[in-house]
């Protein structure tokens, strides 16, 4: 692997804009990268734009603000990227009720949020490839810097590795929530 630790930080939905949850995971990152300051680090950030899908998304606005912030990410994917991915997670799910749960889930609605999160963890981790995800982007030890809203949608995704022959490497994955009053209301599927 070609490093030590990934950090997540600054996830944002295509139909939001930059606010106080990515400033605050920055402020959170700047505190993690201290802690880690002898480990090799590579920086991701994910935009949903899958949930809420917005074209008039600016990517180049969000990347250049990120730069100017210091934080420039290593890698920045879109989550719908994950897509073939996550089919091939799906496949490795091992517990068959849950398989079927998320199945008949992706069938009858779409993509679920904890389905996309144990994809971007395993690539990241390097347990399953995929182009979008290069090995160097991969890591021994995974940090997510997430609004504390987003915890049952991790939990799940912890269920779905779990139920994998990658179910060890939920150990090697820490999430830091953060909490603010001002954090953006948004309704994410299961």
């Amino acid at each position: 692997m070609q490093n030590e630790v990934s950090i997540e930080y600054s996830h944002i939905y295509t139909n939001n804009s930059i606010g106080v949850q990515q400033k605050l995971s920055l402020e959170i990152l700047e505190k993690v990268k201290q802690e880690f300051y002898q480990k090799k680090i590579s920086l991701a950030v994910m935009v949903d734009d899958y949930s809420f899908p917005e074209s008039s998304f600016d990517y180049v606005i969000f990347s250049k603000w990120l730069d100017d912030q210091g934080y420039k990410p290593d890698i920045l994917i879109k989550e719908s990227q994950l897509i073939p991915s996550c089919n091939e997670v799906l496949n490795l799910i091992q517990n068959k009720d849950m398989k079927s749960h998320v199945s008949d889930y992706v069938h009858t609605k779409k993509y679920p949020c904890s389905l996309f999160i144990a994809t971007w963890y395993l690539l990241r981790l390097g347990c399953i490839k995929s182009p979008v995800v290069g090995n160097e982007f991969t890591a021994e030890r995974l940090i997510n810097i997430l609004p504390l809203g987003f915890k049952e949608f991790e939990d799940r995704s912890f269920e779905i590795i779990r139920s994998t022959e990658f179910a060890g490497m939920v150990d090697r994955i820490e999430n830091r929530y953060f909490y603010t009053e001002m954090m953006n209301k948004v309704k994410v599927e299961l």
